[in-house]
């Protein structure tokens, strides 16, 4: 009887232990929880519980899906084209266990990300390798971080599919006014190696067509976000991004009666000066985007010649008819070193007449094919001279544009690529026929059909050209074998974004991912960003999570019934 008297007392004790415990770990919209969802709260709190303070404060991609079906093979992370994500209840799951776990360092909102100042403090980024805009249950993720650990979130997606009904529902309801305050800013990104772009107009499955009306459907929706907050990278834009134009072709740089000389393809480069010496130049200030160089450039002309220069016996004909008095153009020219050698950049830098830049690549031990890099802005560069041509300043709006305006941007392109054409320089005349023009004119197309002003088209805060890609993840092959290294800057600007020496990353030093996993458990990384550059990357520790609830699951498969990525044609 005493015994059983005991058990009894033993069982009434643990009721009210659990009771206890079951109401810390509640959220504050909740009342009660299941015995699936308490067991899987107290399991991810032990673990919490041994990671250090760094992890919760520097909590940068918080990510409740894995995976990509857009299929961009050039994804800068390798994403896999399978899909795991959290359904609402792993959700919460997760935010009460960061919660909590976090009381031990801090009293007061936001609970997590409160020392990340090098990159926004109180926002996470719920994206990595994955496309979070096409998550079902973003609307409900953004909401419960906000509301219980009083963190923003940021959006970055290609969009979605129009004819997924419950996807457009639930960014109906993130633009009302409940959910606005919880953003922290939206991206649309506007890329040519999305499948539904990739696919052109022939494909059975997909359409450039659709995909118009399918980015233009994710504009019109986040239009409230728009009104509300307006345009900037931190805000709501769109970021275009080109692939990238390589030429493979023999590079000469050799000295010609004192005068250095570089010279590939039909460009040949002569410094003005006699023993001119070319020192390395690095990265100066990560937060310029013109970008600021260390050492002072070497002033050289430029001609363009007839013909490619093949090899020395052509360029020594070329240059005993080389006429140094005549007048030329000149162009800024700087020697930077990446892991394959030294490589020639020649007026990388963004002007108020926008950017015109190469940069030329010489064999070395490392570099075994080499070539040149054509960095021109042709968008930019229209644009800044449209604006020049009615008095007004390149980095400012444009506020009573017309679309007619518009059209003499366009235009302007055009003319380019003749005039591109007329002087021998093909490769630049076709890239802007077949790349920039297919993507601008449909750019325009979908701000129309979204009910946009031309003043977007001339906003630099709303309509972003970021120039070409960067080498990074599966981007290697993109640039013609300039690299064999993965992850390897080859320009100015990706040195100034994630270089070992001196970029953005360096700066950030280390941030922390959580995000789920392909065996249902949770990912835990501590990455070092000043790796971002090497070939192991970022990552310096992993840890897994074990728990028992699976997650929700698709793969390329479900493309045939459901509509999931942006460009696919309407089953019949």
């Amino acid at each position: 009887m005493k015994l059983i008297k005991n058990y009894q007392s033993f069982i009434w004790h643990e009721y009210l232990e659990r009771n206890k415990m079951e109401k810390s770990l509640l959220l504050s919209d909740e009342t009660e929880l299941s015995v699936e969802d308490y067991n899987e709260r107290r399991t991810i709190i032990e673990e919490f519980q041994k990671l250090p303070e760094e992890f919760f404060a520097k909590l940068r991609h918080f990510q409740p899906q894995i995976g990509c079906l857009n299929c961009c093979k050039i994804c800068s992370k390798f994403a896999n084209c399978k899909v795991s994500y959290w359904n609402e209840n792993r959700i919460r799951n997760v935010v009460a266990a960061l919660k909590l776990t976090c009381m031990d360092f801090r009293s007061k909102k936001p609970y997590i990300v409160w020392d990340r100042d090098e990159h926004r403090s109180g926002v996470i980024f719920s994206y990595l390798d994955n496309d979070i805009g096409n998550y079902y249950y973003l609307d409900k993720f953004i909401k419960i971080v906000y509301d219980e650990l009083g963190v923003k979130t940021r959006i970055s997606t290609v969009g979605f599919s129009r004819y997924n009904e419950k996807i457009k529902e639930l960014h109906i309801k993130i633009n009302c006014n409940e959910i606005l305050d919880c953003l922290a800013g939206v991206r649309l990104s506007f890329t040519p190696y999305e499948i539904g772009w990739e696919s052109g107009y022939d494909s059975q499955h997909f359409s450039r067509n659709e995909y118009i009306q399918d980015m233009a459907e994710f504009l019109k929706i986040y239009k409230p976000y728009y009104d509300k907050v307006g345009a900037g990278s931190r805000k709501m834009c769109v970021e275009l991004r080109y692939k990238p134009l390589v030429v493979k072709a023999n590079v000469i740089v050799k000295v010609y009666n004192g005068y250095l000389t570089i010279a590939t393809g039909n460009y040949l480069y002569v410094s003005c000066n006699k023993n001119c010496t070319m020192k390395e130049s690095q990265i100066l200030d990560v937060y310029d985007h013109t970008i600021k160089l260390t050492e002072e450039p070497q002033m050289f002309y430029v001609t363009d010649l007839d013909c490619d220069v093949c090899d020395e016996d052509n360029l020594d004909c070329i240059m005993e008819k080389y006429d140094a008095s005549h007048k030329q153009k000149m162009v800024n020219v700087y020697m930077l070193k990446n892991a394959d050698g030294e490589y020639y950049s020649i007026d990388p830098s963004i002007s108020d007449i926008g950017n015109y830049g190469i940069n030329i690549y010489p064999k070395t031990c490392e570099r075994k094919q080499s070539g040149y890099l054509i960095t021109e802005r042709f968008f930019l560069n229209a644009l800044y001279e449209y604006k020049k041509s009615i008095g007004i300043k390149a980095m400012d709006c444009f506020n009573y544009a017309e679309w007619r305006d518009v059209d003499k941007v366009v235009n302007i392109l055009k003319q380019y690529a003749i005039e591109y054409e007329r002087v021998k320089k093909y490769e630049k005349s076709m890239y802007i026929n077949t790349e920039i023009l297919p993507m601008i004119e449909a750019y325009i197309s979908a701000l129309k059909i979204a009910d946009y002003k031309p003043v977007d088209i001339f906003n630099p805060d709303f309509t972003i050209d970021t120039g070409i890609i960067c080498n990074m993840g599966r981007a290697l092959k993109e640039f013609c074998g300039l690299t064999q290294k993965v992850n390897e800057p080859l320009t100015p600007t990706h040195e100034r974004n994630y270089g070992y020496h001196n970029s953005t990353m360096t700066k950030e030093g280390i941030a922390w991912r959580l995000s789920c996993d392909y065996g249902d458990n949770l990912l835990i990384e501590k990455l070092s960003l000043k790796d971002t550059a090497s070939e192991d990357g970022q990552v310096v520790m992993q840890k897994r999570i074990e728990l028992s609830i699976k997650d929700e699951k698709t793969d390329m498969s479900c493309l045939k019934s459901e509509y999931l990525v942006p460009g696919q044609i309407k089953h019949k």
